[in-house]
């Protein structure tokens, strides 16, 4: 398990500590001594939501015939999306682009002079991934595949996250004060902050299935991370 945690011993004989936007002013002397500790922890949950990236590009000689040729690609991956079990409401649609190509374009292309691409994004059950992802690939989603995993709500993962950061700052300071020789108190000032891990879209798609025979790719979800940092004053005793 991943963690950082400090601690320092404040028997200052300063009056005051200074005061931040964030935090209100901490009286500090011989009679109020405070250990301030600092710790870190995290908290993972397995996803509730996969966003899959789902897109194409068609090229064309004529923009007309790349136009039609689009629109007839993107209605066949919509539906067959749809028909997998996706949700209208879920389908997004990101980026859309009609343009003529440059000359290094058309080289690569093989002489076709205008291309078209459009792009969604679909949210589905995580176990709903690889399915959605075969479907939309084989209708001809031939630049599809990176994911991003969510929650529905990510209260409960920061509350978890903080708990454990709390919990490891106590017990430092308590291991502080004890090789001090002195009694812990009660907590004076906390603040916090939290953050989301590094969670890594993997690209999973980028060649349309010509075969009915070929199976989903075997995807899996990755786990959704919070990170939580606490700065805590105790009073010591």
């Amino acid at each position: 398990m991943r963690c950082l945690v400090l601690g320092t011993l404040l028997i200052l004989p300063v009056s005051m500590l200074a005061q931040t936007a964030q935090a209100p002013s901490l009286v500090i002397s011989k009679e109020n001594r405070t250990i301030s500790v600092s710790a870190s922890d995290h908290a993972e949950a397995e996803p509730d939501i996969a966003d899959l990236n789902v897109g194409f590009v068609v090229y064309a000689q004529s923009l007309q015939a790349a136009y039609k040729a689009a629109g007839e690609t993107s209605n066949a991956i919509v539906k067959a999306m749809l028909d997998a079990g996706a949700a209208k409401s879920e389908i997004q649609s990101q980026s859309q682009r009609v343009s003529r190509l440059s000359d290094y374009e058309i080289k690569q292309q093989k002489g076709m002079r205008f291309g078209v691409t459009q792009s969604w994004t679909v949210s589905v059950a995580p176990k709903d991934a690889a399915l959605i992802l075969d479907a939309a690939v084989n209708a001809g989603a031939n630049q599809s595949g990176d994911i991003a995993w969510r929650l529905k709500s990510d209260t409960a993962l920061d509350t978890e996250a903080i708990r454990k950061a709390t919990e490891r700052a106590r017990a430092m300071a308590a291991a502080l004060a004890q090789s001090m020789g002195v009694t812990l108190g009660k907590p004076l000032f906390a603040t916090n902050t939290t953050a989301t891990g590094v969670i890594r879209p993997m690209a999973y798609a980028r060649a349309k299935v010509t075969t009915e025979a070929n199976q989903p790719l075997a995807i899996e979800a990755q786990r959704v991370e919070r990170d939580a940092t606490v700065d805590i004053v105790f009073a010591i005793e």
